[in-house]
């Protein structure tokens, strides 16, 4: 009985310390910089930069959007040597296709800048520097772990899903932290090959058999997708000195990733303890905030400080790294079939308005229906493997 009150006492006092958390906007900070950058030594760099500024200004005919027209970024080591960033992309482009709907929309303050550091010694020390806004901003110097060994990618395959897994070996010197990110490509066809010539007359669409053979030449294509995420990973705790079929990602076995020949191109760095723990934050603020001992943003450290005034905040994070990469292969051996894309068996007066719309006929039904007609037409995605986002040139590496 005593040690469920004590329980019971634990469990109370939890739960009076949960309390709503309200900011106060009328002192929301504004003008704060943020930088979103990837040093990676041997690879094109990227440093994104943005500004924190209110959702909703009070008065949008006095409100400034800020002016990065002066703002200058570069890279510089301990030797002295320096290497410019050069502008690639004044604003980004948020496109509502991953949440399957059309369109998107531009950000026009979030520019982007891009470092040649594919040469740049890999002993040295860096840091990076930026000036905006009449300050000058520096990270913390940085050395460069050298890159785990990616020793194995695997396949693996249960009822519904296919797994890649990732094997990886820090070395002696490894520092017990990974980051992992991967892009994939894949070979796949769409569900119908068009069967019918179609003829206009005015109005009229006339439907016949094709005389001549299939067109195949968009039946098969290419898809690359990057994934743009990246996954740190901790193996300090473990007796190894790296991972074992770490499971990077997964897919459906119905996926036309699996229709003829996929790839996984995986990409591998050695980061900090603190560089894993400010990636770890971040994650479980963005994705995992209903932890109650989730850290609250302003809790999570940066290594950007303002060197022209130190009482200036600066948000974000430098990643220092060097990076190793390696392809991984898989054939259609865990394929299973899915159910082709529904067609819509229309009647003759709808014809021409379907044709116009980029719909064909693409298969044929004997004694249909009254409400149907005998031909079952889809969109140009279930015929043109280019309008499924494919393309009919493979990737330079893919005969390798």
């Amino acid at each position: 009985m005593r040690k469920f009150l004590s329980i019971l006492t634990f469990s109370l006092c939890m739960t009076a310390c949960i309390y709503p958390y309200t900011p106060d906007l009328e002192e929301a900070p504004e003008g704060i910089l943020s930088v979103d950058a990837n040093i990676s030594i041997g690879e094109t760099s990227t440093v994104r930069l943005g500004v924190l500024t209110s959702l909703f200004p009070r008065n949008l005919e006095t409100w400034n959007a800020p002016d990065f027209s002066d703002a200058a970024v570069w890279l510089e080591d301990d030797a002295g040597t320096t290497w410019p960033g050069t502008l690639t992309s004044s604003g980004i482009y948020y496109g509502y296709e991953t949440y399957g709907y059309a369109g998107g929309y531009y950000d026009p303050y979030n520019p982007i800048y891009s470092i040649s550091t594919e040469n740049a010694p890999g002993d040295r020390r860096y840091r990076l520097c930026i000036e905006a806004f009449g300050n000058k901003y520096t990270s913390d110097w940085s050395e460069l772990p050298d890159p785990p060994t990616i020793t194995d990618i695997s396949f693996t395959a249960d009822d519904t899903y296919v797994t890649v897994g990732v094997s990886l070996d820090g070395g002696t010197g490894g520092t017990g932290y990974f980051l992992l990110s991967y892009d994939e490509a894949w070979e796949f066809h769409v569900d119908y090959i068009p069967s019918y010539a179609v003829t206009l007359l005015g109005n009229r669409v006339i439907i016949s058999e094709l005389m001549q053979s299939l067109d195949m030449s968009r039946y098969w294509c290419w898809k690359s997708q990057n994934n743009q995420r990246i996954y740190p990973v901790d193996y300090s705790a473990m007796s190894s000195t790296g991972i074992t079929a770490y499971p990077l990602l997964r897919f459906e076995r119905t996926s036309n990733r699996n229709h003829r020949r996929y790839c996984v191109n995986v990409n591998a760095k050695t980061i900090s303890r603190e560089t894993y723990r400010f990636l770890k934050n971040l994650e479980e603020n963005t994705s995992g905030g209903d932890n109650l001992f989730t850290p609250n943003p302003g809790e999570i450290a940066g290594n950007l400080h303002c060197e022209s005034d130190p009482e200036r905040t600066v948000l974000g994070y430098v990643l220092f790294s060097k990076s190793t990469s390696k392809r991984g292969w898989l054939d259609n051996k865990y394929y299973r079939s899915n159910p082709p894309y529904p067609l819509q068996f229309i009647l003759e007066d709808r014809y021409f308005d379907y044709y116009q719309s980029g719909f064909l006929p693409l298969t044929k039904q004997e004694n249909p229906p009254e409400d149907q007609g005998p031909y079952g037409w889809g969109p140009p995605r279930c015929y043109d493997c280019t309008a499924d986002g494919g393309t009919l040139t493979p990737p330079s590496y893919w005969y390798e």
